[in-house]
């Protein structure tokens, strides 16, 4: 699955290199992948195989879910869709949503007691998902674990999670992608070093050095 997903991914374009022009992410992180899911919906095959792919990790997986959360646009997307395929509910909670737990109308969106399945895009920090998950038991849902297109599998990362009690199945990950784009000839050997000295040490800020 890891492979099949990853290939899916490069061919799209929803990967994005960061060596020769190095990618900031949103919080002036520096990346040597960045992960576009939302490129996924412009592709109706890439879509199909994307979506069928997270419904069977949840069938055999969470078989009792009865809820199906997204975390972003891309998460929230295929929630929908996951959704319909399984004939379940399904909404969105964002990680700024997750913040306003006192939020009454927020809290309304929620029944308590219901079986969910949190589906986050991308998994690199994993604050999103963990913000949402928490936020979600407050409401008196039962969070059965989460699925994600795509995760960096940070050391620091995992730990956090498995001590929040937060398990998760993602789709295709970094090393993966880093193995394929190294294979396929999107990068170099000395990129692909690159990428894994960042997964070893991601804060170090020569990792990106020539």
């Amino acid at each position: 699955m890891e492979r099949t997903v990853a290939k899916c991914l490069l061919e799209i374009k929803a990967i994005f290199f960061g060596f020769s022009t190095e990618y900031i992410s949103s919080k002036g992180e520096r990346l040597p992948i960045y992960c576009n899911n939302r490129v996924i919906l412009s592709y109706p095959r890439v879509r199909k195989v994307i979506t069928k792919w997270l419904t069977n990790v949840i069938k055999e997986t969470y078989p009792d879910a009865d809820t199906i959360i997204g975390t972003s646009i891309a998460g929230t997307s295929f929630a929908v869709l996951i959704s319909d395929a399984l004939g379940v509910a399904s909404g969105y909670l964002l990680e700024n949503d997750a913040m306003r737990e006192s939020d009454e109308r927020l809290r309304e969106a929620f029944k308590p007691g219901a079986k969910v399945v949190v589906i986050d895009d991308t998994i690199r920090s994993g604050l999103t998902i963990t913000s949402v998950t928490k936020t979600l038991r407050k409401f008196g849902c039962e969070v059965l674990g989460g699925v994600a297109l795509f995760s960096y599998e940070l050391e620091q990362t995992e730990k956090m999670l498995a001590k929040e009690n937060i398990k998760y199945t993602a789709l295709t990950n970094f090393d993966t992608v880093i193995l394929i784009g190294q294979q396929t000839g999107r990068i170099s050997y000395s990129e692909y070093l690159q990428a894994l000295k960042f997964k070893s040490d991601p804060f170090a800020e020569e990792w990106c050095k020539k």
